[in-house]
């Protein structure tokens, strides 16, 4: 049980760094070479995205070290790109068209095709 909400805060988490790390790079990288120094220019939305990335990496060890490579993986990755998915179309307004959302059903069947039990 404990797992299984760990996996769905893994995805939320990584979801939601990987949006806030798209949000703070809107104006371009935040690291950048000037002469021949490194110029960091790193707002709120970059720092946030860093650290909500960094935990969910510690929620994946977690996860990898308790549960079976053939389960976790395939629900985790497909669980951020469903979660993704809706969160670009709601936050950036990216397009959601029909190849996408036959994808993200491809998705949830493979899912389902993965986990049914002998």
């Amino acid at each position: 049980m404990m797992s299984t909400i760990l996996l769905f805060v893994y995805a939320i988490v990584t979801s939601l760094g990987l949006i806030f790390v798209k949000l703070g790079t809107s104006d371009g990288l935040p690291i950048k070479f000037v002469g021949n120094k490194l110029d960091f220019n790193l707002n709120a939305y970059t720092i946030g995205g860093i650290l909500l990335y960094g935990f969910s990496f510690v929620l994946y060890m977690y996860l990898i070290s308790k549960n079976d490579l053939g389960y976790i993986i395939p629900i985790t990755t497909a669980l951020v790109y469903i979660l993704i998915f809706v969160g670009s179309y709601i936050i950036f307004h990216e397009a959601f068209n029909a190849v996408k959302v036959i994808g993200i059903a491809l998705i949830i069947a493979g899912l389902v095709f993965l986990n049914i039990h002998k």
